[in-house]
């Protein structure tokens, strides 16, 4: 509790820096974002500021040697995002827990998880990476008393990093969080789980140089 106390005063103050940082426009309509900040190593970050029933916790999304123009940020809704998840996998987020094994991995995954968003705005935790596409999806049906196969496709979204994160938010009752994906499929991943009126933005365009 002391550490969280602590991380408390501290993000309070990086806050602050980060609102002066960098004047930013677009970014304005994200709900979570704060802005470019000053962090731990000397690295500048776009900072992120997300609610829990813990209090408010931080993510942070960097800029990486190339692509940036590729990597978009989405603030998505908590029980869209993990509904699209529960698509990739029917079960794959239920069944693991009730294995014994698969279990205690995943408390020690929560646990860390839980740990690293404690260090608040000064060391905040990385975004979690999605991918958000459409699958074939076959289903059988009857016309005029004959059997068919009507085909469609199911979006579904697989997490490249973070699912413990992800189960963390949920579990503290985070109504939105951001997430990292490709530009090519951020639009898709907006408009099935993306908050109303919040843009998606290009790491590029956060953090430019």
């Amino acid at each position: 509790m002391q550490q969280r106390d602590a991380g408390a005063l501290d993000s309070a103050r990086v806050t602050s820096h980060c609102v002066n940082h960098a004047s930013f426009v677009k970014g304005d309509a994200v709900q979570t974002y704060i802005g470019p900040c000053d962090a731990v190593g000397g690295r500048t970050l776009a900072v992120f500021k997300v609610g829990t029933r813990q209090g408010d916790v931080y993510m942070s999304v960097g800029r990486t040697e190339f692509g940036n123009e590729e990597r978009a940020v989405v603030e998505v809704r908590r029980d869209a995002l993990v509904g699209l998840w529960r698509n990739e996998m029917p079960g794959s987020i239920r069944a693991p827990l009730r294995r014994s094994t698969h279990a205690d991995a995943m408390r020690q995954k929560l646990e860390l998880a839980d740990e690293g968003f404690q260090f608040g705005a000064h060391d905040p935790v990385p975004l979690v990476e999605v991918r958000c596409r459409l699958r074939p999806h076959l289903a059988p049906r009857v016309v005029n008393g004959t059997a068919a196969i009507n085909s469609t496709s199911r979006p579904y979204v697989s997490i490249v990093d973070g699912a413990a994160r992800t189960l963390w938010l949920a579990s503290q009752g985070a109504a939105c969080f951001p997430v990292e994906c490709s530009v090519a499929e951020a639009p898709l991943l907006a408009r099935l789980a993306g908050m109303p009126q919040s843009p998606w933005l290009r790491v590029s365009e956060m953090l430019p140089q």
